[in-house]
């Protein structure tokens, strides 16, 4: 019992000495961000977040960016979502690559390269690594950003809300898939606005999937969909809608692992302004829900959508409507049903899932969480068999646009067209049934009825017929005149009513 003590007393100096000589920072309530935070050091009057925030702040004469760069700085002490404000003399050898619906992308080498994460406990300040010197960069310039707004910079304040918001409910270190954004530069020139992005050296599922199609196992396949529909996971889990999910904004590191990129058209899902009432709506046809094309807000299941065409392109190696033009045509057989041609070039229960996602019912579409855990499951034992219903094609259809762009005006086109066809039919069931009304009666058109050659008008309106027909009570005075109209546009298909059966019930009816 003695021995016990001495033991217990022995292990007490070592444990109390432990616990009083852990060090405590000292929180102050800081005069820069007016918050109460921890000191780096003692004699420092400022908290620890804006100390090191006034190390990496370089002023771009723009109070716009600069009030967004300080404000990454500083909303919170992890490092996640900061940015920085790079002159353009930082960067050499820029070399312009490829346009999109908003913008330029140049490539670029960043000579100092990123030291945001680079922090040096001991001399309490950022370094710059020899490994992240000559650092590969994407410049995106923002096309007539000189007088930039803070709307501009929608891009960059979503992905510092995400990485905020993720880390909040992720605080180990796991990859989210969501590419990266240092931070902005200016071109000396035209003072447009630049955002600075890793550059990807794979390219994106585009290249990904043309280089080389058929030497991608189904095994790889299923692994980099896992790693997308993860991105989409974790921007979903902070309520962000991505809004433009194509297969233009998915990119591949050296290693082929994948990324999501371009939030510039996300939004929070619980956001609306006037923006969402501005009739205008971006992305691209193929890619886009059919609720979006009938007026609807842009939801997670939106998004979703998306992703089924994403499965698509991985399993042909094509574009989906490569061969169609993207027009209010399209757009009115997307609404009407139509999808992808399926090919049987994929594993057990791939095709299901792809079919779910696509459904014209929003409430239909597994959410994100599920699609990981329904891939993760899959098997990958499926050949990939040369065929011409699958394989990259080498030229698309002219009118096959693949880059984001305003679709308002085409969208407006094809609900207006929808909505003429639909009254055709309506008019045309109508027609048709009271015919068969007068059939089961025994009505004759010689006793109770007539048609009146004078009263049936002809109207040609360019290449439309308009038939106006009016039915005449011949004995009673009591009687109801009704005037059906028929609009037939002779040279449209309707996805409602097919042509022919349409042509069939107008020579008979009249």
């Amino acid at each position: 019992m003695d021995q016990l003590s001495d033991n217990t007393s022995l292990g007490m100096p070592t444990q109390t000495t432990i616990k009083h000589n852990r060090k405590r920072k000292t929180k102050i309530l800081c005069s820069e961000c007016n918050q109460r935070r921890e000191l780096l050091e003692e004699n420092h009057h400022i908290c620890g977040v804006c100390y090191k925030a006034k190390l990496l702040y370089i002023p771009s004469g723009n109070k716009v960016i600069d009030d967004f760069i300080m404000h990454t700085l500083t909303s919170s002490s992890k490092l996640a979502g900061k940015m920085v404000f790079v002159p353009y003399n930082q960067f050499k050898d820029v070399k312009f690559i490829a346009k999109g619906g908003f913008s330029e992308v140049y490539k670029a080498i960043w000579i100092d390269g990123p030291v945001i994460n680079n922090w040096n406990k001991k001399k309490q300040s950022f370094y710059k690594p020899e490994y992240n010197k000559n650092y590969e960069v994407v410049l995106k310039k923002l096309n007539n950003s000189k007088e930039i707004t803070s709307k501009a910079l929608n891009e960059l304040k979503i992905f510092h809300e995400f990485y905020l918001n993720w880390k909040k409910k992720n605080n180990y270190e796991i990859y989210n898939q969501v590419s990266k954004y240092f931070g902005i530069t200016q071109e000396p020139v035209t003072k447009d606005i630049m955002i600075i992005m890793p550059y990807y050296k794979s390219g994106d599922l585009i290249n990904y999937l043309t280089n080389d199609f058929y030497s991608i196992e189904w095994h790889s396949k299923l692994k980099r969909l896992k790693e997308i529909i993860n991105g989409l996971v974790n921007i979903h889990s902070v309520n962000i809608l991505h809004r433009d999910f194509h297969s233009g904004n998915i990119f591949f590191n050296e290693k082929k692992y994948a990324y999501l990129g371009d939030l510039g058209l996300s939004k929070s899902a619980t956001e609306f302004t006037d923006d969402d009432n501005n009739n205008e709506n971006y992305g691209i046809i193929p890619y886009m829900a059919p609720e979006i094309f009938k007026g609807q807000k842009y939801t997670k299941e939106s998004d979703i959508y998306s992703f089924g065409m994403i499965m698509w392109e991985f399993m042909t190696g094509r574009r989906p409507f490569w061969n169609r033009s993207h027009d209010a045509e399209l757009i009115i057989e997307i609404c009407c049903g139509l999808r992808p041609p399926i090919v049987t070039n994929a594993p057990e229960g791939y095709i299901e899932l792809m079919k779910e996602c696509w459904n014209s019912g929003p409430n239909k579409r597994p959410e994100a969480t599920d699609i990981y855990n329904r891939i993760s499951r899959m098997g990958s034992k499926c050949e990939i068999k040369k065929s011409s219903e699958i394989g990259p094609v080498t030229t698309n259809n002219p009118g096959a646009i693949y880059r984001s762009r305003p679709l308002s005006g085409i969208i407006q086109s094809a609900m207006f067209t929808m909505s003429t066809r639909s009254l055709r039919s309506e008019s045309i069931t109508a027609e048709v049934d009271l015919f068969h009304c007068h059939q089961k009666n025994d009505i004759t058109f010689n006793d109770k009825r007539k048609f009146d050659d004078n009263q049936i008008e002809n109207s040609f309106n360019g290449d439309k017929i308009i038939k106006k027909i009016k039915l005449i009570e011949n004995e009673n005075n009591d009687y109801i005149t009704q005037e059906f109209e028929l609009d037939i546009d002779i040279n449209s298909e309707q996805c409602i009513i097919d042509k022919s059966y349409i042509t069939q019930e107008i020579d008979f009816d009249i």
